[in-house]
């Protein structure tokens, strides 16, 4: 009788355990009725943990901007800052307002005492603000010129794009001094990303400009990752920052926040985290079929990977 009373509550336990790590799960997947394909779904992390000595950080995100931030699919920083909160027992809680992001970084600036901070924030030169920046940057959101896989641009300089007809898409997101940069080299705006490929997949344009996680998932969502190729390098590198009221970056614990973004150990999770984001958009949409202006035959060599080695040009840094 004790044995089955111990076998019982080893098994309720057991299911216990289950039930908590599938609840504790940060990767969900959801879409697939609506898009034809899996899209994954970063749940946060607010009630993950319970240590005394935990620390959170309140931000505000963008809705609109994923994988950085999503109201419907998170961001892929919830895996992320998993090895933060495990390590240094700091908690960044990603908050989704009903009002618009815009308004809340308003709100924000003006010192409103229940915005404590924004999420994946660029440099802006916004005077006379109290509100800080915590350094260093959490992400480089680089940008690369994206070209047909058919078609090569000898580029020496940053400046030689202005021989060329590029676009960028207006989903895409770019600071402010970027888009300075795309306006004085004649990059012009359209509204998304699958304007900007068939722009250039037809030979409408001859490049286009996008950060590089971002393009890439749109990419595969459309069916032509194969179909295009990246710089090697990237043209313009925009960091992303957290940025807080003073009481929260004068907090003794962001001391350790900010010696972590520098870690290795860091860079190992935000590498990890990346690449895992892309091989699931990559299995999950390998059966889309390309827009009708593709050539449906397999192009020359399918994999953009190898391809982008031999069609940039570019030199290690092009300024």
């Amino acid at each position: 009788m004790k044995k089955i009373l111990y076998l019982s509550l080893a098994f309720l336990t057991l299911t216990c355990s289950n039930i908590q790590a599938a609840e504790d799960s940060i990767i969900r997947m959801i879409g697939k009725e609506e898009n034809g394909y899996n899209e994954p779904r970063y749940t946060g992390s607010a009630h993950r943990y319970d240590w005394k000595d935990r620390f959170d950080i309140e931000l505000i995100a963008n809705p609109d901007i994923f994988p950085w931030s999503s109201r419907r699919q998170g961001s892929v920083f919830e895996k992320i800052f998993n090895d933060l909160a495990e390590k240094e027992h700091i908690v960044i809680i990603l908050k989704y307002p009903m009002r618009s992001y815009a308004q809340s970084a308003d709100l924000f600036e003006k010192g409103d005492d229940s915005i404590k901070g924004l999420f994946a924030t660029y440099y802006e030169n916004i005077p006379y603000t109290k509100n800080q920046y915590i350094y260093p940057a959490f992400f480089e959101n680089n940008v690369h010129v994206i070209t047909s896989a058919k078609k090569t641009l000898n580029l020496k300089t940053r400046a030689e794009l202005k021989n060329y007809k590029g676009v960028y898409a207006e989903q895409d997101y770019f600071s402010s001094f970027v888009i300075k940069d795309f306006e004085n080299l004649g990059i012009t705006k359209v509204k998304d990303f699958p304007e900007a490929y068939k722009k250039l997949l037809t030979g409408e344009v001859d490049y286009v400009v996008g950060s590089y996680y971002p393009s890439q998932i749109e990419l595969y969502k459309l069916g032509i990752h194969d179909y295009v190729a990246y710089s090697k390098m990237p043209i313009w590198k925009m960091p992303m920052f957290l940025r807080v009221r003073p009481e929260v970056a004068n907090h003794q614990r962001v001391s350790y926040l900010k010696k972590y973004l520098k870690s290795a150990s860091y860079a190992k999770a935000k590498e990890e985290g990346m690449q895992e984001l892309l091989n699931i958009y990559k299995e999950n949409t390998a059966g889309i079929v390309p827009p009708t202006y593709i050539n449906v035959s397999q192009p020359e060599e399918t994999n953009s990977e190898n391809k982008a080695e031999e069609i940039q040009k570019q030199p290690a840094e092009v300024k």
